[in-house]
C-alpha cells in the first residue's frame, strides 16, 4: 500500500487543480513509483557469563555448589520478544539468556567464531519475530556473520549430581 501513496497523491493533485493547470500538470510532470524500505535491527546486549545474585550474601554464594548444564534438546526458534542478552562461549557457540533466565546455546558452523561477537552483534528479525536456527545470522559488530545452525537448552544440575560413580 505505501507504494501506491505518490500515485494517490498525484491523481488527487490532477484532480483538485484548475483545468488550465491540469493540463500543465500532464504535460511537464512524470509520475514516478517509489518505494520506502523498513529494515530493523535488534541488538543484544552482551553480559557476564556469571551475574551476581542479587538477593544472595557473598557468604550464601561461596558456599552454596556449584552448578554445571546439562544439555538438552532446544527448539527450532526462539522469539526475540524472550530475549535479553547474550553470553559469548570460548567455542564456536553463543548463549541466548531470555527471560526468567533460561538458557539456549546457539551453536556455528565451523568457520564462525564466536570471539568475533565479544563487543556485541545484532539480529535482523524476521516476519515472524523469532530467531530460528537453519534460517537466521547474527551480525558482529565487526562486520562478520554467521548462520545458527541448532539450539540446545541449557539446564542447570547441581555439580554433585552430575558427576557418575566410579
Amino acid at each position: 500500500m505505501p507504494a501506491l501513496a505518490p500515485i494517490v497523491f498525484m491523481t488527487m493533485l490532477l484532480t483538485a487543480a484548475p483545468d488550465d493547470d491540469r493540463a500543465a500538470l500532464r504535460a511537464g510532470t512524470q509520475l514516478a513509483q517509489v518505494t520506502i524500505e523498513q529494515r530493523v535491527i535488534i541488538r543484544i546486549p552482551v553480559v557476564e557469563s556469571r551475574a551476581p545474585q542479587p538477593n544472595r550474601s557473598r557468604q550464601e554464594a561461596q558456599s552454596a555448589p556449584p552448578m554445571t548444564v546439562r544439555e538438552v534438546e532446544g527448539p527450532r526458534c526462539l522469539p526475540l520478544s524472550r530475549i535479553r542478552g547474550a553470553i559469548i562461549s570460548p567455542d564456536r557457540e553463543v548463549v541466548m539468556v531470555t527471560e526468567r533466565s533460561n538458557q539456549f546455546r546457539a551453536r556455528f558452523g565451523r568457520n564462525c567464531r564466536a570471539v568475533d561477537f565479544y563487543a556485541g552483534f545484532y539480529i535482523e528479525p524476521a516476519e515472524d519475530g523469532a530467531l530460528c536456527a537453519g534460517r537466521d545470522e547474527l551480525h558482529a559488530r565487526n562486520g562478520s556473520s554467521c548462520a545458527i545452525e541448532s539450539f540446545a537448552r541449557l539446564v542447570p544440575v547441581p555439580a554433585e549430581s552430575s558427576r557418575t560413580a566410579p
